[in-house]
């Protein structure tokens, strides 16, 4: 045994273990057998010797008793008793860490301190047979090189978690670009996707690192721009509908599925839809909003014949006591070739769009007044779903469009919000989490592992919105909830990066597999990561709220015991464009 023995067991009670140590040994270092030994403190490793077993163990606690049998011819550092309380996080055995707890001490058993060949050893999680680790920094006590594993840390659900300024965003780009740099020369990188959602734009130097295996998109509502492309499968479904304007579950929702069983019947021919919507509205069962209904259509007629359509439909009004349109030569429209008659201007002409999401708005109108002169639907229900469809055609159709041809897609993708309303933001990444995620659980799918990587993840994870309807948060929170409980049986992994977890919904926080933590000091946060990591032992937890930049606590299941990491920071053309504003240099002083 080359460890010097610093004390021995006095009690155990579960995994939790407590020693005494020796009086003389008060130092922070020691150098023995020729080796430097660093001295009993919080965080420290310890060994426990029980005959030929070293239990190691981790220092979370130290208190001292006052000796009742001090004499007073003895030394003064007798007067008290120095205890320590250790957790047991594995063993050493034929020299190599093994986590989990299989053998227990009992009292009197010795305590000795470690070396560092044996702390590298308790941060070496590399396993037998092939096990590839990328190093993303160093211990902050110790300072050795830290190897986080591929298996078992880039496999599962991840959290990033710190204030601004904290060093997250560079934590999350150290990670995945010390990833990329393993793994960008090999054939099989294709088998995998990787989608940075950006809300700041600040990861864009990832995609100019790695230009062979990644490409950035800028999403804008404010001018045309950079686009997502969609295959008009995947668009014309009613999930994704539902996605995009926010419908609810019981009504809308059924509505746009109709919406889309009507386009297949009525595919290139919106006109032909437009006419025999006509028929139906002055049929036998007429509704007094379905003329205006037909007016918001107008708009999408040739400029040269709106007013004169518009002066053809304006003819007719609603007669309340009979239930039936009137018009001025026509009298009372009891059929609709009656109607017809007097609407010569509005069928010569045809519907023009200009792009896919000015056709759903035509076709949601014209199956508002079928569906309400059948009394399919009640006008209210769905009458907010139309204003919603007509109010984000515009912005959406500048982020999105539709194309047959499948483009040949490089693995990874950054998609910028920066420059998008905050609907869009909320949008988007709902709908390339539906998208994603359903085309990889589909059998036709061959790409096996998907990671969906969301910065500042607060703005659509948030549990407390004012901005939106219940229905919409629900459906919102549901749907990640539901990537997060089930995503991994199918390779599909998330990553989220946020300022405030407390802000995220616990179902999400609590399902995650490993924890990045930087810095935080509100309450809420802290006590969230109290109650929902059971990795994270308290002396760990109460250092993060003065954890230096780039200072990190690393938890979860790819780890035997929670890790005190100050992570490398990347080179400026690989770094994050999240940097505080030097003042000085901007003024001069």
């Amino acid at each position: 045994m080359d460890e010097l023995t610093v004390g021995f067991v006095t009690q155990v009670k579960g995994t939790v273990v407590k020693a005494k140590i020796a009086h003389e040994l008060y130092q922070t270092t020691y150098f023995f057998n020729g080796k430097i030994l660093r001295g009993i403190a919080i965080n420290e490793f310890v060994l426990m010797r029980k005959g030929y077993q070293d239990i190691a163990g981790k220092i979370i606690g130290e208190e001292i008793i006052e000796n009742i049998n001090f004499r007073s011819d003895e030394i003064e550092q007798k007067k008290f008793d120095r205890y320590v309380e250790l957790n047991i996080i594995g063993y050493f055995f034929e020299g190599k860490f093994h986590s989990g707890i299989k053998y227990l001490p009992i009292i009197n058993d010795s305590l000795h301190l470690i070396s560092d060949e044996k702390i590298s050893e308790i941060y070496n999680f590399k396993t037998e047979g092939k096990k590839s680790v990328i190093n993303i920094g160093v211990s902050s006590l110790e300072e050795l090189p830290i190897q986080i594993p591929l298996n078992g840390v880039f496999n599962s659900h991840m959290g990033i978690f710190g204030n601004t300024g904290s060093g997250k965003s560079n934590t999350l780009a150290k990670l995945y670009s010390s990833l990329f740099d393993k793994i960008k020369d090999k054939d099989e990188i294709n088998k995998s996707r990787f989608v940075v959602i950006d809300f700041n734009g600040e990861y864009e130097t990832i995609s100019k690192s790695f230009p062979e295996i990644s490409h950035s998109i800028k999403l804008t509502t404010r001018e045309d721009g950079d686009k997502l492309f969609l295959t008009p499968s995947e668009f014309w479904d009613d999930e994704l509908l539902s996605v995009l304007f926010s419908a609810t579950e019981k009504t809308q929702k059924p509505f746009l599925t109709h919406l889309i069983r009507n386009k297949f019947t009525f595919d290139n021919e919106v006109n032909d839809y437009l006419h025999n919507t006509i028929r139906v509205m002055f049929g036998p069962n007429p509704h007094k909003e379905t003329i205006n209904l037909l007016k918001s259509l107008i708009i999408y007629f040739d400029p040269a014949v709106q007013n004169s359509i518009n002066e053809e439909i304006s003819k007719f009004t609603w007669h309340s006591g009979q239930d039936k349109f009137l018009h001025p030569v026509a009298k009372y429209i009891d059929k609709s070739d009656d109607a017809i008659a007097h609407l010569t201007n509005l069928f010569g002409a045809k519907l023009e769009t200009n792009n896919v999401f000015e056709e759903i708005s035509i076709r949601a109108t014209l199956q508002l007044i079928n569906s309400v002169s059948r009394n399919y639907v009640q006008y209210e229900h769905i009458s907010p779903l139309i204003s919603k469809i007509s109010a984000m055609s515009k912005p959406l159709a500048r982020v999105v469009e539709i194309q047959n041809a499948v483009m040949q897609k490089k693995p990874i993708l950054i998609i910028s919000l920066k420059d998008c309303n905050q609907q869009i933001k909320k949008t988007i990444p709902m709908m390339i989490a539906k998208c994603s995620f359903l085309e990889h659980k589909s059998s036709s799918n061959h790409i096996k592992s998907f990671h969906l990587i969301i910065d500042e993840a607060h703005n659509i994870l948030s549990e407390e919105s004012g901005r939106e309807a219940e229905t919409w948060k629900d459906y919102r929170l549901e749907l990640f909830e539901e990537i997060i409980k089930e995503g991994r049986k199918f390779g599909y992994f998330v990553t989220i990066s946020s300022q405030r977890p407390y802000d995220i919904s616990p179902t999400i926080i609590s399902q995650l597999h490993n924890y990045f933590i930087h810095r935080l000091v509100n309450e809420n946060d802290l006590f969230l990561l109290k109650n929902t990591l059971s990795t994270l032992d308290a002396a760990s937890r109460s250092m993060i709220p003065t954890l230096p930049p780039g200072g990190c606590v690393i938890s979860g299941t790819a780890f035997h015991t929670p890790l005190l990491v100050q992570i490398d920071k990347l080179e400026s053309e690989k770094a994050p464009q999240s940097e505080t504003l030097d003042l000085e240099k901007l003024w001069g002083v």
